[in-house]
């Protein structure tokens, strides 16, 4: 049996008189169904190419936009961060200060640090190699957005703590006497002396302060009137607790009594007029310092005028 033949007929529009025929063989065919795949096979892979291109000319179109504003917001950060720098700074060297002037123990630059250092994690060993400057940015921003969060954690902590310690000071030394009570000439100094009423060397437990009737008399600290009344040889008087100095100061021979018993008092402020009450000879403050009980020479405990006591 003969193979079958492939024959390729031409017609004209013209006539279908002149008719053409000519022989195509199957390898033929073949070959051209065959180059026709291939052709359209890389025909697509053309396109395929082309768009994954163009895809990825976008992505990274977009994706350097992208670090673009990410490198904006890194150095707004970076900003950020020299700017709390600049008031954690502001704050150490107020707080430095401060315990200077009331005597406590400084606090060394090492601890203020915080544990800020050491070697590198894996990671940022990674980051570092890969030499990405956006990554090398951001994880340098990163470190330093945890040190100074460590930092300012620290600063709250070392503020709270002095400000505790700064605040008890301040109470005692509030509530220490420290100023003359009241004008006038000492008559008659704390220690042994002759008694002018009794004749014979007594031990005088205060400070005689005189001067004319009605002289004002001063609180010579923060306190509380723990008594303001009439009081055996002591005439009007009163007596101002400072319980936190575990003190107490007493005023007494007054003309007048200005405060009551539980009114909490300040250091200046006018509690009494001078006067002669009790066992006097004449007007004069009597004055005394009391520390747990025990009597104290009250000159001890008064400032010059040039020092600032509040």
């Amino acid at each position: 049996m003969s193979k079958p033949e492939w024959n390729l007929v031409l017609l004209t529009t013209k006539s279908f008189s002149k008719v053409r025929k000519a022989y195509v063989s199957a390898i033929t065919i073949f070959s051209v169904i065959i180059f026709s795949v291939a052709g359209l096979y890389g025909l697509g892979r053309l396109v395929w190419f082309t768009t994954s291109l163009g895809i990825a000319k976008f992505g990274v179109y977009q994706a350097r936009r992208d670090n673009e504003g990410l490198l904006l917001k890194i150095q707004f950060l970076k900003k950020f961060i020299l700017k709390e720098e600049q008031r954690i700074r502001s704050l150490v060297d107020f707080e430095d200060r401060v315990r200077l002037q009331y005597g406590l123990e400084p606090i060394s630059n090492d601890v203020r640090m915080a544990g800020i250092g050491g070697k590198p994690s894996s990671q940022d060993m990674i980051i570092a190699t890969l030499l990405d400057p956006v990554l090398v940015h951001a994880e340098s921003v990163k470190e330093n957005v945890e040190s100074l969060l460590r930092r300012a954690q620290l600063q709250d902590s070392t503020l709270t703590h002095m400000s505790k310690k700064v605040s008890s000071i301040q109470n005692y030394w509030n509530q220490r006497p420290s100023i003359w009570p009241t004008k006038g000439r000492i008559t008659s100094p704390f220690g042994y002396r002759f008694h002018p009423i009794e004749g014979q060397n007594m031990f005088h437990e205060g400070l005689d302060i005189a001067n004319v009737h009605q002289t004002p008399i001063h609180a010579t600290a923060d306190g509380v009137v723990r008594f303001a009344g009439n009081r055996d040889f002591y005439g009007k008087a009163i007596i101002v607790s400072h319980e936190q100095a575990e003190m107490e100061t007493v005023y007494a021979h007054l003309d007048r009594i200005l405060i009551k018993n539980g009114q909490h008092v300040k250091r200046g402020e006018v509690i009494a007029l001078m006067g002669s009450t009790g066992r006097s000879t004449g007007p004069h403050l009597h004055y005394e310092v009391r520390v747990n009980g025990r009597h104290m020479n009250p000159m001890s405990f008064i400032l010059p005028e040039d020092v600032i006591v509040d």
